[in-house]
């Protein structure tokens, strides 16, 4: 319901009104929940919630515009069509950031985020909005006959979207009583390295400890696959001793193991002299410890992994510590039982790379990250959100394997497996799950893309384009 009283302000003010008003809203609402960036870096945090607050902004000067049209119904529509739309934009322009989007506020309610298979993400938030826009009618400015239309619409619309959830269910059994056949167990590590303690020389040696007691105590579960986090390694694997390391540990195993670490060298097909850029890889060893295959982060962070527009930009590093990674080409599937692809950190966020790596092959997705860079705070709870619609979207199991933050299973109605099937955040440990080994149906989203964002945009556009009426004539009216 939180639209409503937003909405209810923006019938009762000017365009420009509208704009601060909701530009206001947007600095409280990206100020409360993203506080943590300050957590990496404070002068960053400031500018971030000012551009994205933009979008509420942008979206409370269009509502207005809407709200104050003649026809009863356009606002029905074109409100929640506009906020897709922007959060579309949101996620795209300037590198993207789809963090908090609205329908992450749902993530809990199973049969609802169904609606995922068929619209991506975006539908959720749609119907959030539709919800909204039709109390806020009952409450103030039109006649009994347009309320109960506004409401039956948005009421059928609720139900069909919960009936198709329930139905989408059935072919999932619980994760709590899943028990396929055939099976390929992997097995998580969340090692809760300190942030403050990943890249200090003085720790290295614990931290190797950290992780060779965890695979001490995997390697009794008999897993067919180890993961571990992003950048888990201390250290480049060009390294000799790093290399002699794992591979000694990866022998030990008796299992294939994919670890995040950074890699020097050149990506084929880039151009670049060996040695000369970095990346943030996840590489899969086989059980001897050699390289099978390797993927290096496409979609780098910005102002985190690299400093775009550097010729303009580039004295920021001054200021404070940024990685300077260069992006991957490859969209690697990794072949095994079952062919999986890897999203390292924020890369979950974007919808488009999940399905493009379903397409590609993957049967199930992994996540590794490091959310321990925003310490105890929520964007570890935050960032899960974002892979329990990648699942759903797709129909595909989840890992996530963090250093520290939430490490477990999503299953592919979106479902968390309890423990051991995740890990308490902040918490050393191991988890463990059998996905099953069946063939996978490709939903809507999977084979049509984001085509309701898309169709979301151009009816924002199309409002835009058309003659809206004056703010006089459509008081009067």
């Amino acid at each position: 319901m939180a639209f409503v009283p937003w909405i209810l302000s923006l019938k009762e003010c000017t365009p420009r009104q509208a704009f601060g008003r909701s530009y206001l809203l947007g600095l409280i609402f990206f100020g409360g929940t993203m506080w943590w960036v300050g957590c990496v870096a404070i002068p960053g945090v400031i500018p971030l919630v000012a551009a994205l607050a933009l979008y509420f902004a942008a979206w409370g000067w269009f509502a207005n515009k809407i709200l104050l049209h003649p026809a009863p119904y356009t606002a029905f529509l074109l409100l929640p069509a506009s906020w897709v739309a922007l959060e579309y934009l949101r996620s795209h322009l300037l590198s993207g950031l789809g963090w908090n989007l609205l329908a992450h506020t749902q993530w809990n309610w199973i049969p609802l985020i169904q609606l995922a298979g068929l619209t991506g993400v975006w539908g959720v938030s749609f119907l959030v909005v539709l919800v909204n826009v039709a109390l806020s009618v009952c409450v103030k400015g039109v006649g009994w006959r347009v309320k109960g239309i506004n409401l039956g619409i948005a009421g059928v619309s609720l139900c069909a979207a919960l009936f198709y959830g329930s139905m989408a269910l059935r072919q999932f059994p619980a994760p709590s009583t899943l028990h396929p056949s055939p099976v390929l167990k992997v097995a998580l590590l969340q090692g809760n390295i300190p942030q403050t303690q990943k890249w200090d020389d003085a720790f290295e040696e614990a931290i190797w400890k950290r992780y060779e007691e965890l695979m001490a105590e995997t390697v009794k579960l008999q897993p067919d696959l180890i993961v571990w986090p992003e950048t888990a390694v201390p250290g480049y694997l060009e390294d000799f001793r790093v290399a002699e390391r794992l591979e000694g540990i990866a022998r030990s195993a008796g299992a294939e193991m994919l670890v995040g670490l950074p890699t020097e060298g050149s990506v084929p097909g880039t151009g670049t002299v060996p040695g000369t850029d970095v990346y943030n890889s996840a590489l899969l060893l086989d059980r001897e410890g050699k390289e099978k295959a390797r993927y290096s982060k496409i979609h780098l962070v910005p102002f985190g992994e690299f400093i775009p527009f550097k010729p303009v930009l580039g004295w920021l590093k001054k200021f404070y510590p940024v990685a300077d990674f260069a992006p991957g080409k490859e969209w690697t599937v990794f072949q095994g039982t079952v062919p999986f692809s890897v999203l390292v950190c924020f890369e979950d966020l974007f919808p488009e790379m999940a399905r493009r790596f379903v397409r590609e092959g993957a049967g199930w997705l992994l996540v590794i990250t490091n959310d321990a860079w925003f310490g105890r705070s929520a964007a570890s709870i935050q960032h899960l959100q974002a892979s329990v619609f990648r699942a759903v979207e797709n129909e595909v199991w989840v890992g996530r394997a963090a250093n520290t933050g939430w490490t477990g299973f999503v299953d592919p109605a979106g479902r968390r497996l309890p423990p051991p099937g995740q890990i308490p955040r902040f918490k050393a440990g191991v988890a463990v799950a059998d996905l099953p080994v069946v063939a996978r149906k490709e939903t809507l989203y999977t084979r049509w893309g984001d085509w309701f964002p898309i169709l979301c945009l151009g009816l924002t556009g199309l409002a835009l384009i058309m003659k809206a009426p004056d703010d006089g004539n459509s008081r009067s009216a």
